[in-house]
């Protein structure tokens, strides 16, 4: 039997070793392999995320609503009497003066009542007189001069009703200001007290009509202030208060109206217009104020987002009370000083590994 020579041996020895380092040079690559894939998992897992802080605010709620501008003091002006509307001598949106004569009844009817009363004045006051004197002389008795005096009272009586009306057959301005409307024609049969005239004063107090429901009237009271803006001067905010609150619903909306006071400001304001109003409560409340885009689901007014906790998402319900120009305001499982999750949150998971990257 030959034996292997040295030289063989040795490249035998050569060859055992090149492989044996070939294989694990191969296992080593597989091991740094296997540790980047998970090294990269893990990387993976990490969500890189903005914050925000919970912060606590006192919310003092509104009421947004609108109506019909009215001036503050509105009449309604018509004759004490009935009759024929003999002239009109205004127009729809005209200024008057104080006293000036705004209409008039055809007055044939009311002067000939004048008379009469005035006539039977004079029989009254005669027929006192005379039996006065025959009482002096005993002639009549005490009962007879009475029942004179008092048939004298009553026609003094019947004349002052007369005069009186004839003094309130025509209708004249109770102060400076304007015809809002006319809302009778001449030669129109009126009857006592209806209106002819509607009138407002130039007092520079102007009322907004406005309605609001159940849920508000009960946060609404005496003097709490409003903004109101029209239409007409869009950039403009008149400042306002409450002056009246109505004590029953409306039968046939269920609404309550509420009436705001304002001044003009120097600005033109014209009966009729429709104005937009914000009106300042009496209640206020404590919330927590979230960016709006922490919010990552909601149903209704219940919510919900993710809070950072010991370098991991939490998910937490909430409840969203008011929408802001600057967050949401919410309750809940939150409190003062809490980190919640903004950017990137409705790419988290429950429990999962977060780095902040930036705190608004």
């Amino acid at each position: 039997m030959k034996l292997p020579s040295a030289r063989n041996n040795g490249m035998n020895m050569i060859d055992i070793s090149g492989y044996a380092l070939l294989n694990l040079l191969l296992l080593s690559l597989s091991i740094y392999s296997c540790r980047s894939t998970v090294q990269a998992e893990q990387d993976d897992e990490r969500t890189y995320v903005s914050v925000a802080i919970a912060e606590n605010v006192l919310f003092n709620h509104t009421v947004t609503t609108s109506g019909r501008l009215s001036p503050g003091s509105e009449l309604r002006l018509g004759f004490k009497t009935g009759g024929i509307i003999d002239s009109i001598s205004v127009r729809e949106g005209q200024y008057v003066s104080k006293g000036d004569n705004l209409a008039s009844l055809n007055l044939s009817e009311i002067r000939s009542q004048l008379r009469q009363a005035e006539l039977m004045y004079e029989k009254s006051r005669r027929d006192y007189e005379r039996t006065g004197l025959l009482y002096a002389d005993t002639v009549t008795t005490l009962e007879q001069l009475e029942n004179t005096r008092t048939a004298l009272e009553m026609a003094e009586s019947s004349l002052i009703v007369a005069r009186f009306n004839l003094d309130h057959s025509h209708i004249s301005a109770p102060s400076d200001g304007h015809v809002l409307r006319i809302l009778a024609e001449e030669n129109e049969i009126i009857a006592p007290g209806y209106p002819v005239l509607l009138f407002a004063t130039t007092v520079d107090e102007w009322l907004l009509k406005v309605t609001v429901t159940d849920r508000d009237i009960v946060h609404i009271n005496h003097g709490n202030r409003a903004g109101v803006r029209f239409d007409a001067y869009p950039d403009i905010a008149f400042k306002g208060h409450v002056t009246e609150i109505a004590g029953m619903a409306d039968p046939y909306t269920g609404a309550f109206e509420v009436s705001i006071s304002l001044s003009s400001s120097g600005y033109r304001l014209i009966s009729g217009f429709i104005g937009r109003a914000v009106i300042f409560t009496s209640k206020n409340d404590n919330y927590l104020k979230i960016p709006a885009d922490a919010i990552v689901g909601a149903n209704g007014r219940n919510g919900k987002i993710f809070k950072y906790e010991n370098g991991h998402a939490k998910r937490k319900s909430i409840i969203i009370r008011e929408i802001t120009d600057s967050g949401m305001l919410v309750t809940g499982n939150l409190k003062e000083g809490d980190t919640i999750i903004v950017d990137g949150s409705r790419y988290v998971k429950d429990g999962q590994h977060l780095i902040i990257t930036d705190i608004w």
